[in-house]
């Protein structure tokens, strides 16, 4: 599943946050904990993505494993009051789902990993929503899994292999040869308001050199390219990545500098001529990271990630970013993906962090964000 670079390290004190943190929200004070209505299949489970076509028709992918160790692939539907599990191809077959794209009605594209029986190598996975169920589409060759996704339409989609470096396109039936990346990169999202405009954003390091810096490419309809960003720490890493208009786009992630080893919230716009940071606020807890991001407007936007293994939500008002309370419902979360569906309608996704880990999944109702 796709994942802040932070995650690992957070994931490993994230036992001891549940202790010393029972029952708290990304803000101070307690907040009432509701069993999940999600639906948590398996022994662990993960969800790492949502996405929503045109007429708000909405699905959640991830993955779930069993006590063996094995993954699989789920899919949840989104009826307008709770996820439901869906029918998928293949459900035990070990694979995991990462990220998907529905840019019209009736038609998604789902992608991530899979892995055949017996053996210990992955490779690309993808499935295809025709509006009436799931069915296997082809995936890249020479590609071990992807990770992020944007389709500006169904002939018209571009996919990341973050872990090497990798883009490749998507014309409705096949995919073509991957690009490679220049240099040492790591891209972790793509989003593209046009096939001929589309943002990359992720982190890339220097030879001999320890810092990361952030990554921002732009898809012009025959190149990548890469474009000058703001480097605001001693180590830098974008997320996410959205647009609202050609000259209106977002990118949040985490940075820190060399005086504090602690990330804080991280946010950039383009306004059509440059990218530029913009002052976020900060979770009251040692880490804050931003991990998916959504926009309704060009005034109404939100972030979603974790702050100190808890989940943490910031609102764009059009004028500055707030932050949000958020639930944890298993005592220690993350939120990877967000989407809205009106102002008052917005969804978000991710985890619990309460071994076995489960699925979360929040809703804003106009006042709040609650469990669903």
């Amino acid at each position: 599943m796709r994942i802040g670079w932070r995650l690992a390290g957070t994931l490993a004190a994230a036992a001891g946050v549940c202790l010393l943190l029972p029952g708290t929200s990304a803000l101070a004070g307690p907040w009432p904990q509701r069993a999940p209505q999600v639906p948590v299949p398996g022994n662990n489970s993960q969800l790492s993505a949502v996405g929503c076509d045109p007429v708000n028709h909405c699905w959640a992918v991830g993955e779930h494993g069993t006590r063996s160790g094995a993954m699989y692939s789920e899919v949840l539907r989104w009826t307008g009051r709770r996820w439901a599990t869906a029918s998928i191809p293949h459900p035990h077959a070990q694979s995991g789902l990462s990220a998907i794209s529905c840019p019209v009605r009736h038609r998604c594209l789902a992608v991530g990993w899979t892995r055949k029986p017996h053996s210990h190598s992955t490779r690309a996975g993808a499935l295809r929503w025709n509006g009436t169920r799931w069915s296997v589409a082809s995936a890249p060759a020479g590609v071990g899994s992807l990770a992020a996704l944007s389709c500006a339409a169904p002939g018209n989609c571009w996919a990341l292999d973050v872990q090497d470096g990798l883009a490749v396109r998507w014309n409705g039936h096949r995919w073509a040869r991957p690009v490679r990346l220049p240099g040492t990169v790591d891209p972790s999202a793509i989003a593209c308001a046009t096939t001929t405009d589309c943002w990359m954003a992720g982190l890339f390091v220097k030879q001999h050199n320890d810092n990361l810096y952030n990554l921002i490419m732009h898809w012009n309809g025959r190149t990548w390219s890469g474009v000058r960003v703001p480097q605001p720490g001693n180590t830098n890493a974008l997320n996410a990545v959205t647009c609202v208009s050609a000259a209106n786009c977002w990118a949040a992630g985490s940075n820190d500098t060399r005086a504090s080893v602690r990330s804080r919230n991280e946010v950039l716009h383009w306004n059509g001529r440059r990218w530029s940071l913009v002052p976020t606020p900060k979770g009251p807890r040692v880490n804050s990271e931003l991990l998916g991001l959504s926009c309704l407007t060009k005034a109404s936007c939100w972030a979603v990630g974790d702050d100190g293994a808890t989940t943490e939500a910031l609102r764009w008002n059009g004028h500055h970013w707030s932050l949000v309370r958020t639930p944890d419902p298993g005592g220690a979360g993350f939120l990877f993906g967000v989407r809205c569906l009106a102002r008052a309608d917005c969804l978000a996704v991710g985890y619990s962090h309460l071994p076995p880990s489960q699925n979360l999944a929040l809703r804003w109702n106009g006042r709040k964000w609650e469990s669903v």
